[in-house]
């Protein structure tokens, strides 16, 4: 099985370095351009070899792309809670100086550790990390025996913690991957064996 991890593209967000967990938050002009080019990317990974399912946070900078690029080629999308981003609790949606000013010293105290830290109204991220293993447990159950190859497109904190599970490395190391806006990773699962066979991003050539 090979699962093929995509990253959204640029959004408001992204540029104004908020902490867009499950806050909305819309594409740029050139993430509007990134999610055409990105599509195109995805539609000739398909026509060299069929992507045979699609996975999706239902968080719309993340579906917007998977629903376009299957309608584009003809499968169906699946939303999965699961796939959302980390959620920051009251600091979701905030830049750092905004969160600060609600409660610098819980800031502090995040940034130190923010594996183990609980924001209030927010995810614990080993929890959020266990719910990512249980997915991928499920996408082998729901698939074993076929050569499938799946699409999911969903956020860095997601994506970090499905790489870390499938390859088997404690999360701490999740910073070694570079895990760009419009970024894709491919990797090959054998035997519940994950192999990394590349994280790449797409020239996102400017027009």
């Amino acid at each position: 099985m090979k699962i093929i991890l995509v990253r959204h593209v640029e959004t408001y967000g992204n540029v104004e370095r908020r902490l867009n967990g499950h806050t909305e938050s819309p594409y740029t002009p050139r993430g509007e351009r990134m999610k055409i080019q990105l599509i195109d990317e995805l539609v000739d990974m398909h026509q060299k070899s069929p992507i045979t399912h699609v996975y999706t946070s239902p968080t719309l900078r993340a579906f917007k792309i998977a629903e376009a690029f299957s309608s584009t080629v003809g499968l169906q999308v699946q939303t999965q809670k699961v796939l959302r981003e980390y959620h920051f609790g009251i600091f979701d949606g905030l830049s750092e100086a905004e969160a600060r000013q609600i409660d610098e010293p819980l800031w502090e105290s995040w940034m130190h550790d923010p594996n183990n830290v609980t924001l209030p109204e927010g995810d614990n991220y080993m929890e959020y990390h266990k719910r990512q293993a249980g997915f991928l447990k499920e996408l082998h159950r729901n698939h074993a025996g076929q050569k499938a190859r799946i699409l999911i497109v969903s956020h860095a904190g997601a994506i970090h913690s499905l790489l870390t599970n499938l390859l088997d490395i404690e999360l701490d190391k999740k910073w070694h991957f570079d895990v760009a806006l419009g970024s894709i990773a491919e990797v090959d699962t054998i035997d519940g064996y994950g192999i990394l066979r590349r994280l790449y991003l797409p020239d996102y050539t400017e027009e």
